[in-house]
């Protein structure tokens, strides 16, 4: 075979070039864009331009906030993602954006750092896929959630309240039998309350309605209190707490409590061979830190990366031998996220779990 000369080298980049632009302008679903290190857009495909309404030669040199609410590139939004770009090599996101007549639509957003050879000089490719029926769809359904919910509630409710009264009514009457059966009904109507209190949270979380009522309180007041509760229903395991914290934290109090009964709940489930699990609480610079250890068989690699999406569940819980929704660290992440608060785990296979959050001071 004949060596290449310079000239046949120069058209098989030429023919290479011709062939990415044919698939970067003939991908219909996503709007592609290449973006230099300030975020000012370098090149522009057809399909950025059937959805966003601007032709090439209007954007060619422009920051691409040009898609963000007023708001949003007053508040460096756009600067930021680039930043967590560089940072991590890849920024993904959902949210509003706007079109050249000023209508909006849902989109996707990956932004993924290209290093040109030269660590200093980076460039961005934007992708936007647009989502709206997809984003209606999941409101639709998440608004139908909340309704069940709501529904489910009240005959819950009623039927908890008429539980308890027969309750008390046989325990006078020393009927032991019959009132151990219905402890037992009242603790699945306990755990409906739960999946259904669970469901609502989710559904205002998806609907982006979730809201913190943030004051000043004593975090370790708070954590006594929800361990007294935990001491006085669940004696299987002892629940130890240590550290020190003087200060006020500003935040959500009933979140922050359901976020710890949350992990709590979690730690007790998933380590019924212990008889232990220590809460503690400290102080990392400014921050509120607390932590839940438990005593377990830990969570393996490959579930440590989806623990904390919705609906997920380990394989000990999808056999059977725990019963959960798989919502509780889910709701927890996305109550910690809301605060701008970090929730962790660190976790050994065979030795057990922490879970550590962090909590701003007054």
């Amino acid at each position: 075979m004949a060596p290449l000369t310079k000239a046949s080298k120069s058209k098989i980049v030429t023919n290479d070039d011709r062939q990415l632009r044919a698939i970067f302008d003939n991908t219909n679903e996503h709007a592609i864009c290449m973006l230099d290190a300030l975020g000012r857009i370098r090149s522009w495909n057809m399909s950025a331009q059937r959805l966003t309404g601007y032709a090439a030669g209007e954007l060619l040199g422009k920051n691409y906030s040009v898609f963000f609410s007023k708001e949003e590139a007053r508040r460096h939004i756009h600067k930021a993602a680039l930043a967590i770009a560089v940072k991590k090599g890849r920024f993904v996101s959902e949210g509003t954006r706007y079109k050249k007549d000023g209508s909006h639509f849902w989109a996707r957003s990956f932004i993924t750092l290209v290093e040109d050879g030269d660590a200093s000089a980076v460039s961005f490719t934007l992708i936007m896929q647009d989502i709206t029926r997809e984003r209606a769809r999941e409101m639709k359904r998440e608004e139908y959630i909340g309704i069940a919910s709501h529904e489910l509630k009240n005959p819950i409710t009623t039927l908890s309240l008429y539980a308890e009264l027969l309750a008390k009514r046989l325990q006078s009457d020393s009927d032991k039998k019959n009132l151990h059966m219905l402890r037992d009904i009242q603790g699945q109507t306990a755990r409906l309350v739960t999946l259904v209190d669970d469901l609502l949270i989710v559904s205002k979380i998806q609907g982006s309605t979730l809201e913190l009522h943030k004051s000043l309180f004593d975090p370790k007041s708070l954590i006594r209190k929800i361990i007294q509760d935990f001491r006085n229903n669940s004696p299987s395991h002892k629940i130890i707490f240590t550290g020190s914290f003087k200060r006020q934290v500003r935040a959500d109090k009933d979140r922050i409590a359901q976020v710890l009964i949350n992990l709590l709940t979690n730690a007790i489930k998933y380590s019924p061979r212990a008889n232990k699990v220590l809460v503690h609480i400290g102080r990392a610079g400014k921050k509120c830190t607390i932590s839940i250890q438990d005593f377990g068989p830990g969570i393996e690699k490959s579930d440590q990366r989806e623990i904390f999406t919705r609906f997920f569940r380990t394989d000990d819980a999808e056999s059977g031998n725990v019963a959960g929704s798989g919502l509780g660290l889910y709701i927890s992440k996305e109550i910690m996220q809301k605060h701008r608060e970090q929730l962790s785990l660190k976790s050994v296979e065979g030795k057990g779990t922490v879970f550590s959050f962090t909590l701003s001071t007054a």
